[in-house]
């Protein structure tokens, strides 16, 4: 250290700033010193820097603090600057810029002797008594570390933050981690120190195209087995029918026919020339009778012939379909019906079959 004669008042000083407990500038910058770390080219900052050392000895901490800054805007790189400022900041109350200021010039310099650094760890407990003091610790490397609104760069983080009692918020993020995110509460005279764990990313594995599968072919329409049976039901009653009608018309055009036949033998000579009256009437009424009668018998007998005819070739060809056609055609024909009139010495005979 630089010792040099002081005049009187200024000896005084510096024997009340031993004996008073509060901090000291840094003295061995002072002069020559001073001159060479600050730059003699630079004559503003020096004097601002002066101007902050005759604060300091009059204990007038907040005009210290302001030269100090002035000369930081100037020589920011200077370490008696840094630490000059940091000690005015804390003791004219600015707790958070003071703190934070030394807080990085000790955990990431050498700056400064060994009664400088024990000075400023002096003043940094002032300070602590008024915030919390966090340090982080972060798993990997390279993590980003925020605090607050501030970027404090990357992981592992070499000196302690300091806050004002509150919440905050601490976000640490890597490419290829989960990102941490916690929201805390500062108290006045708290430490903390944060173990963060950043867990990796787990990359989910592409999903694999599954094959298509092939569809199903549509399930095909079984074919029939053999004749439908109610077309066969429907085909038997017309048919059926058409023959029960036709021989019904017969049989009353045969009546019919006998009784033109007894009109006829009684009014023989009788001339029924028209106007007909009486028995010439009866007459023609029952031989109109008869033709009609005897004319619906044909169109029925027909209608029952063609229902007939189609229900068998309908059953034949269906029956092919559930068996063999050779099995169908030894299959017997059944009778459906079978009839047999006899009337007045002649025979009539009706028989289908299916």
């Amino acid at each position: 250290m630089n010792v040099r004669r002081l005049p009187a008042p200024r000896a005084l000083l510096a024997t009340l700033l031993i004996a008073l407990p509060g901090p000291r500038p840094a003295w061995a910058e002072q002069g020559a010193g001073a001159d060479a770390t600050l730059g003699v080219e630079n004559e503003k900052a020096l004097q601002t820097f002066r101007e902050g050392i005759a604060a300091f000895d009059r204990r007038d901490f907040e005009a210290a603090r302001v030269a100090f800054l002035q000369t930081f805007a100037l020589k920011p790189s200077a370490p008696v600057v840094r630490r000059n400022l940091g000690l005015a900041e804390i003791y004219s109350g600015h707790y958070l810029e003071g703190a934070r200021r030394l807080g990085r010039v000790i955990h990431t310099t050498d700056d400064g002797s060994a009664v400088d650094r024990a000075r400023m760890v002096e003043s940094l407990k002032k300070a602590e008594a008024h915030l919390e003091r966090v340090t982080v610790e972060v798993n990997v490397e390279g993590a980003e570390i925020r605090i607050g609104d501030v970027e404090l760069g990357a992981s592992p983080m070499p000196f302690a933050w300091y806050l004002e009692p509150g919440e905050y918020e601490v976000r640490i993020t890597k490419p290829g981690f989960t990102a941490f995110t916690e929201t805390r509460l500062a108290r006045a005279g708290n430490a903390e120190h944060l173990r963060i764990h950043l867990k990796p990313l787990v990359e989910e594995p592409a999903p694999v195209a599954a094959a298509p599968t092939p569809e199903a072919p549509p399930p095909m329409a079984e074919a029939p087995h053999g004749p439908n049976p109610w077309v066969l039901v429907a085909g038997s009653a017309v048919t059926a029918g058409g023959l029960a009608t036709g021989l019904m018309l017969t049989l009353f055009a045969a009546d019919n026919a006998d009784k033109v036949e007894r009109l006829g033998d009684s009014l023989v000579g009788v001339d029924c020339d028209p106007p007909t009256l009486g028995a010439c009437q009866e007459l023609a009424d029952a031989a109109q009778a008869h033709d009609r009668q005897v004319r619906w018998a044909r169109v029925s007998f027909a209608v029952g012939a063609v229902a007939g005819v189609s229900t068998i070739v309908y059953a034949v060809i269906a029956s092919s379909d559930g068996r063999p056609a050779a099995a169908a055609a030894q299959a017997p024909a059944k009778p459906v019906f079978g009839v047999a009139l006899e009337r007045g010495g002649g025979r009539l005979l009706l028989d289908g079959r299916f």
